[in-house]
């Protein structure tokens, strides 16, 4: 008898076997919730299993699953989970919920990956959905206006112009305040100029030192992670997009027309003695507007961009591919950027403990620049010329030719005709980018992973630039040609083991130790040529010149070797703990100091998980951040710590003597400025994270500044590089995220930030103030006053220093009465007599603005509606001064050149309600800047407005399809008078922050759309 219940247990046991191993095929479509739209990439998992798929491009899916049924499980980051019993469908459509924060969510951060929930640092996630949402041609401009804590500024609006970041303030002062970019795990990757913004997955930017001490040498400014885009699970895809659209001047000066110009020329010569009015009454009258040289240098001018991507995969290989090509025409004619980039990753899983991954880009840039001098004078360049320029003059002649000098001299400053030198003038940047990383990663043990990873990176630059002998620029040196080649490369080498083990229900512990080598290398050389015989083949063959000047050449080289380490532990899902060390040692720097260390600790408390937060159900996260490090910043050139030399020479007879000049002071003491930063943060939601709250305090000082310290005359140098000195940053961030309203039809999200920043220099090795800031000589002719700015102690960097303006002097009377020693004359400009003493001298200088702003912020607004949705993008700065030396020239500088027509205003004895002195005044030229000139740069922007429409599927072939529209800059509230509040002429300089002189406009661009699925 228990033979026989055995046989029939054993048969019952095999009946069900057999039935469970019999398998069908189920196929469904996974949709949004919110608009219909297909989810691709969504995993489908049979529960209980490692059996499942991923939905392809139109949502699709089809498994094999048992014949009893059973349940699948739906999730895709960034959408609720979603279960569903299989019973004896064939067919399953669901529809999945998007969340307003995942904390689940995996971000990246330093050599690794977590959970947003976990991360106890200030890390701020930008995603590709937030990057796709605006056509950019720089992977940074994303970042405007999106980040808590995040200064984007475009300091350059020509195509292929840079951008500058500051994260958390200026910390140094003689060295690089931009942040340390990292592509897929390669560091130093600063050129985003070569990067595709479509190829992006995820930006992450990593604040606080907690965060970024991982980095230790180069994470004081903070860090930016990139990560591009991986291959994913399922049947390959191809997406196509492009878009093209039309950029137009933003803002134009509104000039002096010919018959105005004519008759400031005639009130400025009134009375000379030398000179005679240049123009009769009747010959004004008989001038009409003129030359508008704006409207004949600006232009329409087309973008266009074209992208193509293949995406699938396996389980054991994974790829994604892409190829891109843009295309940004200038508004200033002759100029543009192109871009052709061809992206390749991989992933390959060789076994369950072996595989590798491969990252690689491929890129070339072209771009046509706009000649842009900021020091002025007679070779101010296409768009200070096309300023100051007559508007009398024509643009050619009655032969059709350019009329290549400025009249009627000698009235007028002779400079060049700007059209002819934009059309004419070849001046050319041509950049090879290769961008390649591999690593393997295998598991020793469970939980134990080794990861050694390999990468180089190349960047050939070369310029070419010729001006012509028959243009006004080119007639002194009868042709000019400069030719130069730039080649830098660096290698990496990373060394990595993590274990990351759930040690038991309480305890979850991740161990990161690592040694990684980089180095870096430059190969440089550049000549000039000038007396050209004939201009026809320019700077293609230099033996054409009669004079070549003497070439430069040059290998720099620096390497720098790290060891690191990082402890994350969990304990009770609620107390999270962090701890970093990294050990670097750099060839920058002096014999005495290769080794610097960077250490950090940060520590949170997710109070909302704890039992007594139970009956506060409104809220849906509760955690509290407490971090503290040290970063260091290493941005300086190669070899300031040793002796160096450069050639020079000098005539002997006949013969050219070649020897060595001495160049600086060694110092073997040099190391890494260091910077210690607090942070303390906040994280709440309510309402199931509809709504979302991020706050931040920080304080960070930056110590042993590499800072350029004046020596006595004696030693034979003006300065010599040390540690010395100190400046502060602090400040609070604070980000709102809210899903306002979320219906079947209709949903709307809102993302706010706000983030105020005082800055504040410290020390500056014993000196109490010192002079800085670049501006035009052509301004402050014979003042000796060319300084802008100034750095003082309890100051920030960036403070404006220059004369009080107190108006015009209005009669002779007032300037006896007044007992002032300086000759001056009714209509004259007036500054305040600080010290009393009747003289206006540099004692009389009191800080007139500061370029570092009170707070910035943006604001983004999102909304669906059925297959709709619309995007609109908020940004701004408050608080902010910008030196507007454009309206220094053009209100009252260089009386010989073109004005604005606010000098139609100019005070004369029957016009004395006025701020704009007296035609042919030179006392603000020589004197220096002033305060009526240093305006509020404050502004508020309507940056970006998109409109979308997700098309019904209607072909097989076609999956999905979108098509959008987008306006960028479209209004800007500002009282700035100059191009665009948002502006410095001279980049990343420290010293010289808000300068607006000679800058390229802004554009307000139009783009239409389409991105397609297949």
């Amino acid at each position: 008898m228990r033979k026989l219940c055995l046989i029939f247990g054993l048969l019952a046991f095999l009946g069900t076997f057999a039935a469970q191993a019999q398998t069908r095929q189920v196929s469904g479509r996974v949709l949004n919730a919110a608009d219909k739209t297909p989810l691709p990439g969504v995993s489908v998992l049979l529960k209980g299993t490692t059996t499942g798929t991923s939905t392809n491009a139109a949502g699709e899916f089809e498994l094999n699953v048992p014949g009893s049924g059973g349940t699948l499980v739906f999730s895709f980051v960034g959408f609720e989970s979603f279960e569903q019993p299989i019973g004896s469908s064939s067919s399953i459509n669901v529809q999945l919920k998007e969340q307003a924060q995942d904390l689940n969510e995996v971000v990246v951060v330093g050599y690794g990956t977590q959970r947003k929930r976990d991360i106890t640092g200030s890390v701020v996630s930008i995603s590709a959905e937030q990057v796709a949402e605006t056509p950019i041609a720089r992977a940074d401009q994303i970042l405007q206006g999106r980040a808590a804590g995040v200064q984007v500024t475009q300091t350059n609006s020509e195509p292929g112009g840079n951008v500058s970041i500051r994260i958390r303030g200026t910390n140094s002062i003689n060295t690089g305040n931009e942040p340390l970019f990292v592509v897929d795990g390669f560091p130093g990757a600063g050129d985003l100029n070569s990067i595709n913004p479509s190829d992006i997955e995820s930006i992450e930017v990593l604040k606080d030192a907690s965060a970024t001490a991982i980095y230790g040498s180069r994470g004081a400014n903070g860090v930016i992670l990139i990560t591009t885009k991986k291959g994913k699970v399922g049947k390959g895809t191809i997406s196509a997009e492009g878009y093209t659209g039309i950029q137009l001047v933003r803002h134009k000066f509104d000039l002096m027309n010919a018959k105005q110009f004519a008759q400031y020329l005639n009130d400025v010569n009134a009375g000379s003695t030398t000179l005679p009015a240049p123009y009769r009454q009747s010959q004004i009258d008989s001038l009409g507007e003129g030359t508008d040289w704006q409207d004949e240098l600006f232009r329409p001018a087309p973008m266009s961009n074209y992208q193509l991507g293949f995406n699938g995969g396996t389980e054991e290989t994974r790829y994604n591919l892409s190829f891109n090509y843009f295309d940004q025409q200038g508004i200033v004619l002759n100029s543009g950027f192109k871009r052709a980039t061809v992206r390749l990753n991989l992933d390959k899983k060789i076994s369950p403990k072996l595989s590798f991954n491969f990252s690689s880009q491929v890129a070339g840039t072209f771009e046509n620049r706009a000649f842009v001098n900021s020091s002025g004078g007679s070779n101010g360049g296409v768009l200070l010329d096309a300023l100051r320029i007559s508007p009398i003059v024509p643009v050619r002649d009655a032969f059709g030719n350019y009329t290549y000098s400025n009249g009627p001299l000698p009235y007028v400053e002779d400079v060049g005709n700007p059209i002819a030198y934009a059309e004419q003038v070849k001046d050319q940047r041509t950049v090879a980018r290769g961008l390649f990383n591999v690593a393997a990663n295998y598991e020793i043990i469970p939980g134990l992973t080794a990861r050694v990873t390999g990468g180089f990176d190349y960047n050939n630059n070369q310029i070419n630039q010729y001006r012509p002998s028959d243009i006004f620029q080119g007639r002194l040196t009868n042709g000019s040609a400069t030719r130069s080649t730039t080649y830098r490369y660096s290698w990496l080498n990373e060394n990595t083991l993590t274990y990351d083990k759930k040690l038991n229900e309480n305890n979850f512990l991740n161990v990161v130790v690592g040694v990684t080598e980089q180095q870096f290398f430059g190969d440089n050389f550049a000549t000039t040529a000038t007396n050209f015989f004939t201009n026809t083949l320019g700077s293609d063959n230099l033996a054409l010149a009669a004079v070549v000047l003497t070439p430069n050449s040059g290998r720099p080289s620096n390497t720098l070797a790290s060891y690191f380490g990082r402890v994350n532990y969990r304990l009770f899902e609620r107390f999270l703990f962090t701890a970093t060390l990294r050990a670097d040692g750099s060839s920058r720097f002096g014999a005495n100091n290769k080794w610097g260390y960077f250490p950090s600790a940060a520590f949170a408390y997710r109070l909302i998980d704890e039992k007594f937060m139970s009956g506060f159900t409104a809220l849906s996260d509760l955690k509290i951040r407490l971090g503290y490090g040290i970063t260091g910043n290493q941005e300086i050139p190669n070899y300031q710590s040793l002796a160096r030399y450069d050639a020079g020479s000098y005539a002997s007879g006949s013969t050219r003597l070649v020897g060595l000049v001495p160049l600086n002071i060694p110092n073997p003491n040099l190391k890494w400025e260091s910077t210690a930063a607090a942070n303390a943060g906040i994280d709440v939601a309510f309402l199931q994270n509809r709504i979302v709250i991020t706050a931040d305090a920080y304080y960070k000082k930056t110590t042993d500044l590499l800072l350029q310290v004046s020596t006595p005359r004696t030693s034979g140098y003006n300065s010599i590089l040390l540690n010395a000195g100190s400046v502060e940053n602090k400040g609070v961030e604070f980000a709102l995220n809210t899903l306002n309203i979320d219906t079947k039809n209709f949903s709307w999200n809102t993302n706010l930030n706000i983030s105020l920043n005082r800055n504040k220099v410290l020390d500056l090795n014993g000196e109490y103030e010192r002079y800085v800031g670049s501006s035009s000589s052509s301004l402050f002719v014979g003042s000796g006053l060319g300084n802008t700015s100034l750095l003082r102690v309890g100051e920030p960097i960036g403070t404006f220093f220059g004369y009080q303006f107190d108006g015009l002097w209005q009669t002779q009377d007032e300037i006896v009465a007044s007992g002032t020693k300086t000759v001056v004359r009714p209509g004259d400009p007036r500054y305040v007599d600080q010290n009393g003493d009747g003289v206006i001298t540099a004692l009389d200088r009191v800080i007139i603005g500061r370029a570092q702003p009170k707070f910035i912020y943006g604001v983004t607004n999102g909304f669906k509606y059925g297959g709709f949705n619309l995007s609109i993008f908020l940004q701004g700065v408050q608080g902010s001064s910008v030196l507007n030396l454009n309206r220094y020239e053009l209100e009252s500088g260089i009386t010989t050149t073109n004005k604005l027509t606010t000098v139609t205003n100019r005070w004369t004895p029957t016009n004395t309600n006025t701020t704009i002195p007296r035609a042919g005044s030179t006392l603000r030229r020589s004197t220096g800047i002033v305060s009526d000139v240093v305006e509020d740069g404050s502004f508020l922007r309507l940056k970006t407005l998109t409109l979308g429409y997700t098309l019904p599927k209607f072909s097989k072939v076609i999956k999905s399809a979108n098509v959008y529209v987008t306006a960028q800059n479209v209004l800007t509230f500002t009282k700035y008078t100059g191009y665009d509040p948002e502006v410095n002429s001279f980049g990343s300089d420290n010293l010289s922050l808000n300068t607006d002189y000679n800058a390229y406009p802004s554009t307000r661009t139009f783009i239409a759309g389409v991105r397609l699925g297949f």
